[in-house]
């Protein structure tokens, strides 16, 4: 088992489907063994699986630690670290030093161009950033968050989830847990279980 996975308290398993789907399944660990306590279909990339670079519209394959929350709305109780957002928060995607970050612009703070995050409602009434390109490397891909669904069925790469299940998650998780996007070739969630040799209560 990686050590990432051996030291999670929580574990949120996303598992392609097709098109711009996937199950996800969100696990708490329990007397040793991850327990289901959130289960739903989610969106992914409109243009599937295997991020290679920005903008192509993939969602990352692997697996990755969550750092700290983010939203619209006020922080729901979660014991991540919670970035109140606000109209300066800004995911910067154009090369230079903030690449890959979250920032805030105004009044005399860091420049950089990209998305600004409080136009996102409902996508970004609560999120969580991932550790995705933790380097920083333009243009490999930026701003890979777990978020709430929006209108469209699909996202530009992050994967998104019923608000409710959202909540959850962050009401419930600890941050550094473990975040797992796989595809099709794992063969379902013992799959998953094989593995990286772990149990998986359903």
């Amino acid at each position: 088992m990686p050590a990432e996975i051996q030291d999670s308290a929580q574990l949120l398993a996303v598992m392609y489907t097709e098109g711009s789907r996937a199950e996800l399944l969100y696990f708490v660990r329990r007397d040793g063994q991850f327990v289901c306590e959130g289960r739903g279909d989610a969106f992914i990339g409109r243009c599937g699986l295997g991020k290679e670079r920005e903008g192509d519209g993939k969602t990352p394959e692997g697996h990755f630690r969550a750092l700290s929350a983010f939203g619209i709305l006020p922080d729901p109780g979660t014991s991540l670290p919670y970035r109140r957002l606000t109209p300066a928060t800004i995911a910067c995607d154009r090369e230079g030093p903030y690449y890959n970050t979250i920032i805030e612009t105004a009044p005399d703070g860091p420049q950089c161009e990209g998305e600004r995050m409080m136009d996102m409602d409902p996508e970004y009434l609560y999120g969580i950033e991932t550790d995705f390109n933790s380097e920083c490397i333009y243009p490999l891909g930026s701003a890979i968050f777990i978020h709430c669904k929006g209108r469209k069925e699909w996202t530009e790469g992050c994967v998104a989830v019923d608000r409710e299940l959202m909540k959850h998650i962050l009401q419930t998780a600890d941050s550094g847990f473990v975040i797992l996007i796989h595809g099709k070739d794992w063969t379902g969630w013992r799959g998953i279980e094989k593995v990286f040799g772990i149990s998986l209560a359903i």
